[in-house]
């Protein structure tokens, strides 16, 4: 069975691949004025308040696994999150993403 971690984390990285796309198609749209892309944008704000509420009900889990809150996320920088993930890129060195 996977275990409820496991489906965190899963869960988590569909939202943000969910956000990267839709900011990449906005980006990439023919006209970023038109009613589409306002649209689009909109609900780009809503994928990021549902994102960041989902992170900050499972921060526990996610920051112990590595897991910083998205780079366009609302949320403020919390201490004991940058620890946790600080502890696990120290057990996990090769894991550490790319800068």
């Amino acid at each position: 069975m996977i275990s409820f971690e496991h489906r965190v984390l899963s869960e988590y990285r569909i939202k943000i691949a969910k956000i990267e796309t839709l900011v990449k198609l906005i980006m990439a749209h023919r006209d970023p004025k038109g009613m589409e892309a306002l649209d689009a944008s909109k609900f780009l704000d809503v994928l990021i308040t549902e994102t960041d509420s989902f992170y900050e009900k499972y921060s526990e889990i996610l920051s112990n696994n590595g897991k910083r809150p998205h780079a366009r996320s609302r949320l403020s920088e919390n201490k004991q999150w940058n620890e946790n993930v600080e502890k696990y890129y120290e057990k996990n060195p090769r894991r550490r993403p790319r800068k």
